[in-house]
């Protein structure tokens, strides 16, 4: 009987964060970090060019696989890696991740803005919907694309109660998908 008492807990110990790990699997959980010079100068010039007066934070290769709605880890990726994300600081405060071929060309960029405000049509979709009731939580993000068909939307979170639902808008406020 001592023994088990000693080993339940042992034994949640070592689980619990084993389990927590697979919750965010919709974001990059591993870095490839390269120095700068490292990086293909077309790409380093386009991203001046695009995200001037923003600061660069870090450089690194992009193993993940782009999506509709953002970015998923493909944990098979076995091709080259030819395309390369760069971190900004925005002037505004926000997170930039911007992913590039090694021409140079702008395939995605994300813009997570913590504290921002969500834009009104996205705003009164929410309200005019189910989820009138939900609270709005975590991040806004504002994610571009100049290869997909969905050029431009917006990811929200919100919760109520024990649920919580990721709800992608245009940002003209029509609901793309919810997860």
């Amino acid at each position: 009987m001592k023994r088990s008492i000693f080993y339940i807990p042992l034994l949640l110990i070592l689980t619990v964060p084993a389990l927590a790990q697979n919750i965010k699997d919709e974001e990059p959980v591993e870095s490839l970090f390269l120095r700068k010079g490292n990086i293909p100068a077309p790409v380093i010039a386009a991203a001046e060019q695009l995200f001037q007066g923003n600061t660069q934070v870090a450089w690194g290769s992009f193993p993940y696989e782009l999506k509709d709605y953002g970015w998923e880890v493909n944990k098979n990726y076995n091709e080259p890696i030819d395309h390369y994300e760069i971190k900004f600081k925005g002037k505004d405060g926000s997170d930039i991740f911007a992913v590039f071929e090694s021409t140079g060309e702008l395939i995605k960029c994300k813009i997570v803005n913590k504290d921002a405000v969500v834009p009104k049509p996205v705003r009164t979709a929410i309200d005019k919907s189910q989820y009138k009731d939900w609270k709005i939580v975590g991040d806004i993000m504002r994610i571009k694309s100049n290869q997909k068909k969905i050029e431009e939307h917006y990811t929200v979170t919100v919760e109520k109660g024990n649920m919580r639902k990721v709800l992608y808008y245009t940002p003209d406020g029509v609901l793309l998908s919810e997860k």
